[in-house]
Protein backbone atom coordinates (compact mmCIF):
# COMPACT_ATOMS: atom_id res chain seq x y z
CA UNK A 1 0.00 0.00 0.00
CA UNK A 2 2.93 2.25 1.12
CA UNK A 3 4.46 2.00 -2.56
CA UNK A 4 1.48 1.92 -4.24
CA UNK A 5 1.10 6.06 -2.74
CA UNK A 6 4.59 6.45 -3.47
CA UNK A 7 3.82 5.51 -7.35
CA UNK A 8 0.51 7.62 -7.16
CA UNK A 9 2.76 10.52 -6.01
CA UNK A 10 5.64 10.18 -8.44
CA UNK A 11 2.47 9.82 -11.70
CA UNK A 12 1.28 13.23 -9.84
CA UNK A 13 4.15 14.72 -10.09
CA UNK A 14 5.51 13.95 -13.63
CA UNK A 15 2.02 15.59 -14.85
CA UNK A 16 2.61 19.12 -12.90
CA UNK A 17 6.10 19.08 -14.19
CA UNK A 18 4.98 18.18 -18.00
CA UNK A 19 2.31 21.00 -17.39
CA UNK A 20 5.30 23.64 -15.99
CA UNK A 21 7.27 23.01 -19.19
CA UNK A 22 3.78 22.70 -21.54
CA UNK A 23 3.11 26.69 -20.39
CA UNK A 24 6.40 28.38 -22.60
CA UNK A 25 4.60 29.26 -25.54
CA UNK A 26 3.10 26.15 -26.00
CA UNK A 27 1.56 27.22 -29.62
CA UNK A 28 4.68 29.21 -31.46
CA UNK A 29 3.09 28.92 -34.59
CA UNK A 30 -0.37 30.56 -33.68
CA UNK A 31 1.61 33.31 -32.08
CA UNK A 32 3.69 34.18 -35.16
CA UNK A 33 0.58 33.45 -37.93
CA UNK A 34 3.75 32.29 -39.94
CA UNK A 35 4.69 29.63 -41.58
CA UNK A 36 8.15 28.06 -42.81
CA UNK A 37 9.43 28.25 -46.01
CA UNK A 38 13.19 28.31 -46.79
CA UNK A 39 12.96 29.91 -49.47
CA UNK A 40 11.89 33.05 -47.93
CA UNK A 41 15.25 32.76 -45.23
CA UNK A 42 18.18 34.29 -45.29
CA UNK A 43 20.41 34.68 -42.37
CA UNK A 44 23.69 37.06 -43.40
CA UNK A 45 26.23 35.21 -40.89
CA UNK A 46 25.30 31.26 -42.81
CA UNK A 47 26.45 30.84 -46.55
CA UNK A 48 23.74 30.62 -48.78
CA UNK A 49 23.35 27.11 -50.04
CA UNK A 50 21.15 25.64 -52.40
CA UNK A 51 18.77 22.12 -52.45
CA UNK A 52 16.33 20.61 -54.12
CA UNK A 53 12.94 19.36 -52.67
CA UNK A 54 12.38 16.18 -54.68
CA UNK A 55 12.18 12.71 -52.42
CA UNK A 56 15.28 11.48 -53.56
CA UNK A 57 17.59 14.64 -52.34
CA UNK A 58 20.86 14.22 -50.00
CA UNK A 59 22.79 17.27 -50.67
CA UNK A 60 23.12 20.64 -50.79
CA UNK A 61 24.92 22.91 -53.12
CA UNK A 62 26.94 25.84 -53.21
CA UNK A 63 25.57 27.33 -56.59
CA UNK A 64 22.50 27.15 -58.15
CA UNK A 65 23.46 25.50 -61.32
CA UNK A 66 25.31 22.97 -59.62
CA UNK A 67 25.37 19.63 -62.35
CA UNK A 68 24.11 17.65 -59.24
CA UNK A 69 20.90 19.55 -59.55
CA UNK A 70 20.28 18.92 -63.39
CA UNK A 71 17.96 16.06 -62.81
CA UNK A 72 15.38 18.00 -59.56
CA UNK A 73 12.61 16.70 -59.69
CA UNK A 74 11.34 19.25 -56.98
CA UNK A 75 11.89 23.08 -56.47
CA UNK A 76 15.13 24.41 -56.21
CA UNK A 77 15.45 26.37 -52.68
CA UNK A 78 17.86 27.97 -51.06
CA UNK A 79 18.16 28.16 -47.54
CA UNK A 80 21.75 29.08 -45.08
CA UNK A 81 24.08 26.02 -44.49
CA UNK A 82 23.07 25.54 -40.81
CA UNK A 83 19.12 24.68 -41.63
CA UNK A 84 20.21 22.41 -44.69
CA UNK A 85 22.64 20.21 -42.39
CA UNK A 86 20.60 20.11 -39.33
CA UNK A 87 16.93 20.73 -40.50
CA UNK A 88 17.28 18.56 -44.15
CA UNK A 89 20.31 16.10 -42.85
CA UNK A 90 22.10 17.21 -45.96
CA UNK A 91 25.53 16.96 -46.74
CA UNK A 92 27.91 18.74 -49.25
CA UNK A 93 27.65 18.05 -52.64
CA UNK A 94 30.73 15.90 -53.81
CA UNK A 95 30.76 17.90 -57.13
CA UNK A 96 30.50 21.79 -56.22
CA UNK A 97 32.18 21.10 -53.18
CA UNK A 98 35.80 20.71 -51.99
CA UNK A 99 37.77 20.38 -48.85
CA UNK A 100 34.87 17.72 -48.04
CA UNK A 101 36.87 14.22 -47.66
CA UNK A 102 34.41 11.50 -47.76
CA UNK A 103 32.03 13.81 -45.89
CA UNK A 104 30.04 14.83 -49.07
CA UNK A 105 27.03 13.21 -51.02
CA UNK A 106 25.69 12.95 -54.25
CA UNK A 107 22.07 13.16 -55.17
CA UNK A 108 20.29 9.95 -56.18
CA UNK A 109 22.01 9.44 -59.50
CA UNK A 110 20.01 5.89 -60.36
CA UNK A 111 16.35 6.99 -59.33
CA UNK A 112 16.65 10.18 -61.49
CA UNK A 113 18.82 9.14 -64.38
CA UNK A 114 21.80 11.53 -64.06
CA UNK A 115 22.97 12.00 -60.67
CA UNK A 116 19.87 14.53 -58.77
CA UNK A 117 17.20 14.10 -56.55
CA UNK A 118 14.98 12.02 -58.61
CA UNK A 119 11.32 11.42 -58.78
CA UNK A 120 8.93 10.02 -61.29
CA UNK A 121 8.48 5.75 -60.53
CA UNK A 122 10.75 5.74 -57.64
CA UNK A 123 8.63 8.25 -55.78
CA UNK A 124 5.49 6.32 -56.82
CA UNK A 125 7.54 3.49 -55.35
CA UNK A 126 7.90 5.00 -52.20
CA UNK A 127 4.60 5.44 -51.87
CA UNK A 128 3.24 2.34 -52.51
CA UNK A 129 5.92 0.56 -49.98
CA UNK A 130 4.62 3.58 -47.46
CA UNK A 131 1.10 2.74 -47.68
CA UNK A 132 1.83 -0.91 -47.52
CA UNK A 133 3.75 0.04 -44.35
CA UNK A 134 0.88 2.11 -42.98
CA UNK A 135 -1.73 -0.49 -43.74
CA UNK A 136 0.46 -3.42 -42.09
CA UNK A 137 0.74 -1.87 -38.83
CA UNK A 138 -3.19 -0.46 -38.94
CA UNK A 139 -3.49 -4.25 -39.27
CA UNK A 140 -1.42 -5.95 -36.85
CA UNK A 141 -1.32 -3.12 -34.37
CA UNK A 142 -3.80 -2.86 -31.00
CA UNK A 143 -3.41 0.91 -30.55
CA UNK A 144 -3.14 4.19 -31.54
CA UNK A 145 -1.79 6.91 -29.92
CA UNK A 146 -0.92 10.38 -29.86
CA UNK A 147 0.93 12.69 -27.83
CA UNK A 148 1.98 16.60 -27.60
CA UNK A 149 5.73 17.03 -26.89
CA UNK A 150 7.56 19.66 -25.66
CA UNK A 151 11.14 19.49 -26.65
CA UNK A 152 14.57 20.80 -25.35
CA UNK A 153 16.47 21.07 -28.34
CA UNK A 154 19.29 18.65 -29.20
CA UNK A 155 22.15 19.85 -31.42
CA UNK A 156 22.55 17.59 -34.31
CA UNK A 157 25.56 16.67 -37.01
CA UNK A 158 27.79 18.67 -34.31
CA UNK A 159 30.61 16.48 -36.00
CA UNK A 160 30.30 18.60 -38.81
CA UNK A 161 32.80 21.28 -39.30
CA UNK A 162 30.93 23.38 -41.72
CA UNK A 163 28.01 23.11 -39.36
CA UNK A 164 27.44 26.56 -37.01
CA UNK A 165 25.66 27.00 -34.13
CA UNK A 166 22.33 28.73 -34.06
CA UNK A 167 20.21 29.21 -31.09
CA UNK A 168 16.41 28.13 -31.32
CA UNK A 169 13.35 28.24 -28.41
CA UNK A 170 12.27 24.58 -27.10
CA UNK A 171 10.24 22.53 -29.74
CA UNK A 172 6.40 21.87 -29.58
CA UNK A 173 4.61 19.47 -32.10
CA UNK A 174 3.00 15.75 -31.95
CA UNK A 175 4.11 11.92 -31.64
CA UNK A 176 1.89 9.67 -33.00
CA UNK A 177 2.01 5.88 -34.44
CA UNK A 178 0.96 2.43 -33.13
CA UNK A 179 1.78 -0.04 -30.69
CA UNK A 180 1.33 -4.15 -30.71
CA UNK A 181 0.99 -4.36 -26.94
CA UNK A 182 1.90 -7.71 -25.06
CA UNK A 183 0.99 -9.31 -21.14
CA UNK A 184 2.99 -6.46 -19.95
CA UNK A 185 4.97 -4.59 -22.83
CA UNK A 186 4.62 -3.03 -25.64
CA UNK A 187 6.54 -2.31 -29.31
CA UNK A 188 5.23 1.14 -30.58
CA UNK A 189 6.50 2.51 -33.74
CA UNK A 190 5.40 5.47 -35.23
CA UNK A 191 6.31 9.66 -36.78
CA UNK A 192 7.10 13.26 -35.23
CA UNK A 193 6.74 16.25 -36.21
CA UNK A 194 7.95 19.28 -34.16
CA UNK A 195 8.20 22.95 -34.97
CA UNK A 196 11.28 25.25 -33.60
CA UNK A 197 12.07 28.98 -33.85
CA UNK A 198 14.70 31.04 -33.41
CA UNK A 199 15.74 33.43 -30.58
CA UNK A 200 14.73 36.75 -32.31
CA UNK A 201 12.21 34.74 -34.36
CA UNK A 202 13.65 35.38 -37.68
CA UNK A 203 13.19 32.15 -38.50
CA UNK A 204 11.18 28.90 -38.16
CA UNK A 205 11.57 25.11 -38.99
CA UNK A 206 9.76 21.82 -38.98
CA UNK A 207 11.60 18.27 -37.82
CA UNK A 208 10.44 15.21 -39.13
CA UNK A 209 11.54 12.31 -37.02
CA UNK A 210 10.59 8.64 -36.82
CA UNK A 211 10.73 5.96 -33.77
CA UNK A 212 10.96 2.50 -32.70
CA UNK A 213 10.32 1.88 -28.73
CA UNK A 214 10.04 -1.05 -26.29
CA UNK A 215 8.37 -0.11 -23.31
CA UNK A 216 7.95 -2.90 -20.05
CA UNK A 217 5.41 -2.54 -17.36
CA UNK A 218 7.26 -2.80 -13.97
CA UNK A 219 6.00 -3.37 -10.35
CA UNK A 220 2.92 -4.48 -12.38
CA UNK A 221 2.04 -6.96 -9.26
CA UNK A 222 2.19 -4.09 -6.56
CA UNK A 223 0.22 -1.37 -8.66
CA UNK A 224 -3.51 -0.84 -9.01
CA UNK A 225 -5.13 -2.29 -12.25
CA UNK A 226 -5.68 1.12 -13.36
CA UNK A 227 -2.06 2.36 -13.24
CA UNK A 228 0.87 1.22 -15.01
CA UNK A 229 4.46 2.50 -14.52
CA UNK A 230 7.18 1.45 -17.42
CA UNK A 231 10.65 1.90 -19.21
CA UNK A 232 12.24 0.72 -21.92
CA UNK A 233 14.59 0.92 -24.46
CA UNK A 234 13.99 3.30 -27.97
CA UNK A 235 15.77 4.20 -31.14
CA UNK A 236 14.71 6.73 -33.16
CA UNK A 237 15.83 8.94 -37.12
CA UNK A 238 15.76 12.52 -36.88
CA UNK A 239 19.32 13.98 -38.22
CA UNK A 240 21.08 11.02 -37.61
CA UNK A 241 20.62 7.79 -35.80
CA UNK A 242 19.92 7.76 -32.04
CA UNK A 243 19.23 5.68 -28.82
CA UNK A 244 18.21 6.17 -25.64
CA UNK A 245 15.45 5.62 -23.21
CA UNK A 246 11.75 6.45 -22.41
CA UNK A 247 10.32 6.10 -18.34
CA UNK A 248 6.38 7.12 -17.91
CA UNK A 249 3.41 6.18 -16.36
CA UNK A 250 0.34 5.26 -17.69
CA UNK A 251 -3.51 5.80 -16.64
CA UNK A 252 -6.37 4.01 -17.73
CA UNK A 253 -9.60 6.40 -18.33
CA UNK A 254 -11.91 3.93 -19.97
CA UNK A 255 -11.57 0.43 -21.01
CA UNK A 256 -10.56 1.44 -24.43
CA UNK A 257 -8.77 4.61 -23.86
CA UNK A 258 -5.48 5.79 -21.60
CA UNK A 259 -3.81 8.76 -20.77
CA UNK A 260 -0.36 8.52 -21.29
CA UNK A 261 2.91 10.74 -19.73
CA UNK A 262 6.55 9.83 -20.50
CA UNK A 263 10.28 11.65 -20.60
CA UNK A 264 12.35 10.48 -23.55
CA UNK A 265 16.01 10.96 -23.96
CA UNK A 266 18.02 9.70 -26.55
CA UNK A 267 21.05 10.98 -28.33
CA UNK A 268 18.74 13.10 -30.83
CA UNK A 269 15.69 13.84 -28.40
CA UNK A 270 15.65 15.52 -24.99
CA UNK A 271 11.47 15.64 -24.48
CA UNK A 272 8.34 15.54 -22.74
CA UNK A 273 4.97 13.22 -23.85
CA UNK A 274 1.48 13.36 -22.31
CA UNK A 275 -1.36 12.33 -24.13
CA UNK A 276 -3.62 9.55 -25.07
CA UNK A 277 -3.56 5.86 -26.47
CA UNK A 278 -7.08 3.99 -28.17
CA UNK A 279 -7.61 0.55 -28.37
CA UNK A 280 -9.18 -0.36 -31.61
CA UNK A 281 -8.58 -3.38 -31.57
CA UNK A 282 -8.13 -5.95 -28.78
CA UNK A 283 -7.68 -9.51 -31.23
CA UNK A 284 -7.22 -9.63 -34.61
CA UNK A 285 -10.34 -9.41 -36.51
CA UNK A 286 -9.46 -12.92 -38.13
CA UNK A 287 -9.28 -14.33 -34.84
CA UNK A 288 -12.48 -15.75 -32.93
Amino acid sequence: MKLTKQLLFTFLLLIVNFSLFANIDYNISAKTNKSYNISNIYLTKFQTVYICTGLYAYAYHSISNCPGLNNCKGEIKYTDEYNAVNTYGRKPCCRCWSNVNNGCKEDNPIAGGGGSSGGGGGEAYAIIALAIVTTSAIILSNDFYIYPVYSIYKEANTNYSYSQQTYYKKGTGLIFGFRKTFNHSALEYGASNLTFESINNATSYSRWGGHFNFVHQIFYNKTPEWLKVYVGPSVNSVFDFGYGGIIGSELKIFDRLKFDVRYELTTQTNQFQAGLIFTYQKKYFWQK
